[in-house]
């Protein structure tokens, strides 16, 4: 904890193309309501909301903060994981994974630690390349990924 500003609750995730990215597909949730509905439209300064009858859909795109359980359970369930002392959610790898890559495409992962992003990408059809600059975590991702059967 700081005591003179807030401490930060989220990390960076950068996505990284040459050119632009060849696929996106965004993650969608669920809407609170759906339906017909009046809904307002050219609101002015004066404050008036003009309404017309509009369809609210039953899903919509996600933001940019997302939010993930951790630890054992909620990162993973793969126990060997936590040979490494900074693993991140399965479901954040994934879901890049799935929002920036199609079936076939191949994700590079250039510090793969414990290997997350190499399992979430051959689990989504994805081939990978993984690399990292320690040995000992190479051998940590090859050990968890023989243990894989999807």
């Amino acid at each position: 904890m700081r005591s003179n500003a807030y401490t930060n609750c989220f990390e960076f995730m950068f996505v990284l193309s040459k050119g632009s990215p060849r696929a996106f597909n965004p993650l969608k949730t669920k809407t609170v309501r759906q339906g017909q509905e009046m809904l307002p439209f050219n609101k002015k300064a004066d404050g008036i909301n003009k309404k017309t009858l509009g369809e609210l859909k039953p899903e919509k795109t996600k933001t940019n903060i997302w939010e993930y359980a951790v630890g054992l359970g909620g990162s993973t369930s793969d126990k060997i994981a936590f040979e490494h002392p900074a693993i991140f959610p399965e479901k954040l790898a994934e879901d890049h994974i799935l929002s920036w890559t199609n079936e076939g495409d191949v994700v590079f992962d250039p510090m793969c630690g414990s290997g997350t992003t190499c399992k979430m990408a051959l689990k989504n059809k994805r081939s990978y390349i993984g690399c990292d600059i320690s040995r000992e975590y190479v051998e940590l991702t090859k050990k968890r990924l023989e243990t894989l059967s999807f």
